[in-house]
């Protein structure tokens, strides 16, 4: 849409809005807020653990370096805790170290 240019919905009450509100939607936001927090919680970490891939409540993660899977392993409920704490509901229950 341009600036200026009139929005094709426009919404006057709360309800109007839920229901233009979909799932899919709902699933797209969580995956953009966890990418976010993952670098945030992370710190200098997150550049050897890469977020790749979610399925159902279990995070797939690239590891580089071989040490870093260790730690990774080690740390791994600690790190769902700390991710978890970010959401409502608590839905993140598995980490999982994807191999290629």
């Amino acid at each position: 849409m341009k600036l200026g240019q009139k929005p094709p919905t426009i919404w006057h009450e709360p309800s109007e809005l839920k229901n233009s509100f979909n799932r899919f939607n709902s699933q797209i936001n969580k995956l953009v807020l966890l990418e976010n927090i993952w670098k945030k919680t992370l710190g200098s970490k997150a550049k050897f653990w890469q977020l790749y891939a979610v399925q159902k409540n279990t995070i797939f993660v690239k590891v580089k370096v071989v040490s870093a899977r260790q730690e990774l392993l080690l740390n791994k409920e600690s790190i769902i805790k700390e991710l978890n704490k970010n959401f409502q509901r608590a839905w993140i229950k598995e980490i999982s170290i994807f191999k290629e």
